[in-house]
């Protein structure tokens, strides 16, 4: 039967024009979508567009949705959002749509049309433009009868989404979304079904924009009334989804008052209008009521170790709200300005325009009466199985099908890659390191750029220095011995122009929690680590990296540092240089439905018996007589066996800057004045090595080499050194720092010559975490990384 409907899909599929066979993936008994019967491969046609105008909405979900169903990603980063879409296909589900900015979704026309892109004309006053369109579109469409799961694409989805969705311990609710870990709404995971299109959940999303670009257009008033004009996006969906439940349209997030004896009484205030006559603090139990769920009989084939136990639920009820003629002081007064702006008075229009009629007016307390006669709706935090963090089940390990035997799967439905190490801008790279990665598909965004984070329009394949195997997977006795070596390896990777191979250590160290991490759960330190093991290893190569490494300034190149690798980037360029994936990796493509010709830069790239060259040990001994290398010295004797200076020193504004300044002994850049582009420029002993490896750790005297020179100064002065700061780089203390290991770092010895400045910043932490290191681990989204 099964495979039946498979046929028939495939087949209307074919019968639409100008389409392309799509193949399921995987066989029809493995699809997980089977589950729910929503399989939606080849039940779907292209669309790309503007949705702002109605009709243009209506044809969107016309060509894109299943069985009124339809998932809603987010980015205006096409990787992110094609690796998203991948993982969805390969459940069985073909029924998204992607929303970005125009020039992205001309080039995914262009490039991968299997996926619907479509942006929004709107205007906006707030400063969330595409993130307002996508409420925007969302309560749209849920107005006009369709179900919408919106996903950051830093969701992964691991098991069918609908069964789970449906779950009968769940209830009948219309509006349901993450929790987040302050306990408010994570709106990276949000669900609208069965929404009335004048009721309160349709009320909730469509104030979260109202709202902003209410107060957006109306800063002088705001500043009268001493409240922002502007506020954190799912901070005003929790305010919003707290009005409709108190009855009345409330701020508490977003007017929070800043002193603490203030926000005692603001409290109290909130907590009374949610109907709590007894105030107090303002948390879940306060507007939610709590009951229990089972964990789903199909996610109970965890590994070893998990146990499935009820999980709490926390539902609400929802009603449309109306002011009743008062806003109260208690709970901040006044909200809005007297006359609406032009943006705010375009969006109620989009509404009506869309041709269902809107809810009572809660402005209006004439229309008190007509709000309460629409009755009520049902909001639910999802359970954890559908919407679990890394800081929950990530870290140890349960997201990453390598570590999972053949009879387990992942005890969770959906994975969300937030709370991870270093802050918001590494979800990708988590995401990367656990193994739901299509490397293929990331060349086919960018196949003339590079995938790499140290790759650059001049090199997209940057040359490397690295650690050899054997160096990186040796049983280092400590932190501190681990830090000095991957000190010592950036460094001379600066000096010679090569992005360093970040190395990782075995995540069974004894210092890392020795033979707790050879089996699941894993026994890292989840908010410092990242385990990572390459395709097919498993445990057996079981590798840690460092949060310290995962910093934008750190892997990113530009004209004074060549840049970084994670051992994920690494280990998939190795593959590039060794393995011919031209033919591979087209046919993969376009069994996918990617365009001829996309991602031409994913094969062809191998460079024969000079890609990876190994640097001899006694090579690495320091001259005699010297008990360490000067590290320019080092440098300035592997560019001249080896090719001469790497990539990143072959860039016209690099070259000019560093020979202008910074000539050590005659070893400045002589010769490749003239520029190079992908590995070009000077040839001093011959063919240069893509990937120049170190059998030894260096040891190096402690003064910097003229390149870090350069890059030091311009890390303290720097225009952007806030957005491509590297703090490890401009310290030159340890990358990273864990309090339970002080008195392991103060035995540690080092290998570079660094081995003082490493023990006293190991030592450091044992007072805690810097105000330094906790802007880095908190504040570090605003740097906006991308993904290659």
């Amino acid at each position: 039967m099964l495979s039946s409907l498979l046929l028939c899909a495939l087949v209307a599929w074919l019968s639409l024009p100008g389409a392309k066979a799509q193949p399921v993936p995987g066989s029809a008994g493995t699809l997980a979508c089977a589950e729910s019967d929503m399989c939606s491969i080849g039940q779907v046609r292209p669309y790309t567009g503007d949705i702002h105008p109605p009709e243009a909405l209506r044809a969107c979900l016309d060509a894109r949705t299943y069985k009124k169903e339809l998932i809603l990603l987010t980015d205006t980063r096409l990787n992110p959002l094609y690796q998203a879409f991948r993982s969805l296909l390969a459940l069985g589900y073909e029924h998204a749509v992607a929303l970005s900015v125009q020039e992205r979704c001309d080039k995914s026309a262009a490039t991968w049309p299997r996926l619907g892109c479509v942006w929004s004309s709107s205007k906006t006053a707030s400063q969330f433009k595409y993130l307002m369109d996508r409420v925007a579109f969302l309560v749209r469409a849920a107005r006009l009868g369709f179900n919408v799961l919106s996903l950051d694409s830093d969701v992964l989805p691991l098991a069918d989404l609908y069964s789970l969705l449906r779950q009968p311990g769940l209830g009948p609710y219309q509006l349901a979304a993450m929790r987040d870990g302050n306990g408010w709404i994570n709106c990276g995971v949000v669900y609208a079904r069965n929404v009335r299109p004048d009721g309160p959940v349709a009320y909730v999303l469509a104030e979260i924009v109202d709202r902003l670009e209410r107060w957006g257009e109306s800063c002088i008033f705001m500043d009268v009334i001493k409240r922002p004009c502007g506020c954190w996006d799912q901070a005003v969906y929790s305010d919003t989804l707290l009005s409709a439940v108190a009855g009345r349209p409330v701020s508490y997030l977003c007017w929070m008052p800043p002193e603490e004896k203030e926000q005692v009484a603001w409290d109290d205030a909130h907590v009374k209008a949610m109907g709590r006559a007894e105030g107090g603090r303002l948390e879940v139990a306060a507007y939610a009521n709590e009951s229990r769920v089972e964990w789903p009989p199909q996610l109970r084939h965890g590994p070893p170790g998990f146990e499935a136990r009820p999980f709490e639920l926390w539902t609400a009820t929802l009603r449309v709200p109306n002011t009743n003629g008062s806003w109260p002081q208690a709970l901040g007064g006044e909200m809005f300005a007297p006359e609406r702006g032009e943006v705010s008075r375009a969006f109620v229009e989009l509404l009506k325009a869309d041709g269902v009629p809107l809810w009572p007016d809660p402005e209006n307390a004439s229309l008190a009466d007509a709000a309460a006669a629409i009755g009520t709706e049902t909001f639910v935090y999802l359970p954890l199985w559908l919407g679990e963090s890394w800081s929950h089940g990530g870290g140890l390990g349960h997201w990453n099908p390598g570590l999972l035997a053949p009879n387990e799967s992942a005890p969770v439905g959906l994975a969300h890659f937030v709370h991870v190490p270093g802050g918001a801008t590494n979800k990708m790279t988590v995401k990367m390191a656990t193994g739901h990665w299509d490397w293929d598909v990331a060349h086919a965004v960018h196949p003339h750029r590079g995938v790499f984070f140290a790759s650059t329009a001049h090199t997209p394949l940057p040359d490397v220095l690295a650690y050899s195997s054997e160096v990186e997977n040796r049983a280092w006795a400590s932190e501190a011995e681990f830090s000095a070596a991957a000190l010592a390896l950036l460094r001379l990777a600066m000096e010679t122009g090569r992005a360093a191979a970040f190395p990782a250590p075995r995540c069974n160290l004894t210092w890392l929690g020795g033979d707790k991490n050879t089996r699941l759960p894993l026994y890292v330190n989840h908010g410092f680590l990242i385990p990572y093991s390459p395709p097919g290893k498993g445990f057996s190569d079981l590798r840690c990296l460092w949060s310290g490494y995962l910093f934008h300034g750190c892997q990113a190149a530009r004209w004074s540092y060549p840049g970084g690798l994670l051992a994920p980037e690494f280990d998939h360029l190795q593959q590039l240089l060794t393995q011919d994936r031209t033919q591979a990796a087209a046919e993969h493509l376009r069994s996918l439905g990617f365009t001829e010709g996309a991602g031409a830069g994913a094969g062809g790239l191998g460079l024969g018996a000079s890609a990876m060259t190994h640097v001899p040990t006694d090579l690495l001994q320091p001259p005699a007589g010297a008990a360490a290398w000067d590290v320019a010295d080092l440098a300035a004797k592997l560019m001249q066996m080896y090719g001469g200076p790497g990539s990143g020193l072959l860039w016209n504004e690099s070259i000019a800057a560093f020979n202008a300044n910074h000539s050590h002994g005659g070893a400045g850049l002589n010769g490749s004045s003239g520029g190079g582009t992908g590995g070009g420029g000077a040839r001093v002993g011959g063919d240069r090595p893509r990937v120049l490896v170190l059998s030894e750790v260096p040891k190096l005297a402690e003064r910097r080499g003229p390149r870090h020179e350069v890059h030091h100064a311009w890390l303290e002065r720097g225009e952007e050194r806030h957005l491509f700061g590297c703090d490890w780089l401009r310290t030159g203390r340890a990358p990273h720092r864990r309090r339970a290991l002080v008195e392991e770092g103060r035995a540690g010895h080092g290998g570079a010559g660094m081995g003082a400045e490493v023990e006293a910043a190991v030592g450091e932490a044992g007072g805690g975490e810097s105000s330094q290191e906790r802007r880095w681990l908190g504040g570090v989204a605003a740097a906006g990384r991308t993904l290659g």
